[in-house]
């Protein structure tokens, strides 16, 4: 009995031992993230009245309501002294906009918005307060892999700095009316009040920034999206040195070609692609400099093309203005075709999912 007591208390003080030398894993994310507050004047609006409407129906119709929103939540996180990443629909529309730090007991009232691309629903801000005792979040180097466990860290449902985690489900979903991102896909747990947050990897890093929840309900089924690292810093660096945001724009839509045949007959001779321009848009880059319905791509600047994500992460490295060159399967030979890039609409995307 002696040497058992003896023995537990050795575990227990080292147990202890290890636990006092050890950093916590997550502290530097934690102070890192930060809860923005967002607030806009409200009033009341004239009663209404609707004769098919139910008696339980009209007499909410005559509470006082919002003219706007009055409030909303989500989630950011610094990448320098001062300046946060969110997404763009967490601040748009409101007239003050408050941080909170998880180590700092005092809100920071003394923000700005830098700048913001609408269409990939990024925005910047920047605290002028100073010696404020805010971590900075680093990106990953490594670009994730399907399987790799994920953490999401925000506020969902007002639960304020919650770590959840998952997997990475997916690296490649589409939002049809955007044509510039495509999204990471994730089952770690997100929900109102994650958005702007970052997904991090194993150590800290972060390899995208939570955005989308596909769901009827707006309420987490399994099922988060995520702007990939590589387009956030793109964003980030370019809103933080210009003020703005400006993508460059081909001009065309894409698919895989529908003919089999085709395909097939390209195999024979060598041309193992079939991505294949499925529209040129009236007035865009494309349709002025000469790529044409149908045309296979090959490669462009010497990059292999197999399927359209690639052609979106390599815009990702371009601007407006910059020359490329498509090498295309047309008409029983290759073509090589030069393209100056067009500047792309900043439109926001059609909210398809639940925000």
């Amino acid at each position: 009995m002696k040497k058992f007591l003896t023995i537990f208390i050795l575990l227990t003080f080292y147990s202890c031992s290890v636990a006092e030398e050890t950093e916590w894993k997550w502290e530097n994310a934690f102070n890192g993230v930060v809860l923005i507050s967002t607030e806009n004047e409200v009033g009341p609006i004239e009663p209404t009245f609707d004769l098919e409407k139910s008696p339980r129906e009209k007499s909410l119709d005559n509470f006082f309501v919002p003219d706007v929103i009055p409030f909303g939540m989500g989630a950011g996180f610094f990448i320098d002294k001062t300046h946060i990443i969110t997404n763009y629909h967490v601040i748009k529309g409101f007239e003050k906009i408050s941080l909170f730090i998880y180590n700092h007991p005092y809100p920071v009232e003394d923000v700005e918005i830098v700048g913001y691309d609408a269409g990939i629903d990024i925005a910047i801000l920047k605290v002028n307060e100073q010696d404020l005792p805010n971590d900075i979040l680093k990106f990953a180097d490594d670009t994730p892999l399907i399987g790799d466990e994920v953490w999401a860290l925000g506020h969902g449902m007002n639960q304020m700095w919650s770590l959840t985690k998952g997997i990475l489900s997916y690296d490649y979903r589409r939002n049809p009316s955007t044509s510039f991102v495509h999204y990471l896909q994730t089952d770690a747990v997100i929900n109102q009040g994650n958005s702007g947050g970052p997904l991090l990897d194993e150590n800290g890093n972060v390899i995208g920034v939570n955005t989308l929840i596909i769901s009827s309900d707006k309420y987490y089924v399994g099922y988060g999206y995520v702007i990939p690292a590589p387009l956030v810093e793109r964003v980030a660096t370019q809103i933080i040195e210009t003020g703005k945001h400006v993508k460059p724009s081909i001009g065309i839509k894409m698919g895989i070609t529908e003919d089999r045949e085709y395909y097939e007959s390209l195999k024979s001779k060598g041309v193992d692609h079939y991505l294949e321009i499925t529209e040129v848009i009236v007035g865009g880059a494309a349709e002025e400099h000469g790529l044409l319905k149908g045309d296979i791509i090959i490669s462009i600047d010497d990059t292999d093309i197999q399927v359209m994500p690639q052609v979106i992460e390599f815009l990702w490295t371009k601007n407006p203005g910059d020359e490329i060159i498509f090498q295309m399967y047309r008409n029983n030979e290759i073509v090589h075709i030069p393209v100056v890039l067009g500047t792309a609409e900043d439109k926001e995307p059609v909210p398809i999912f639940g925000r």
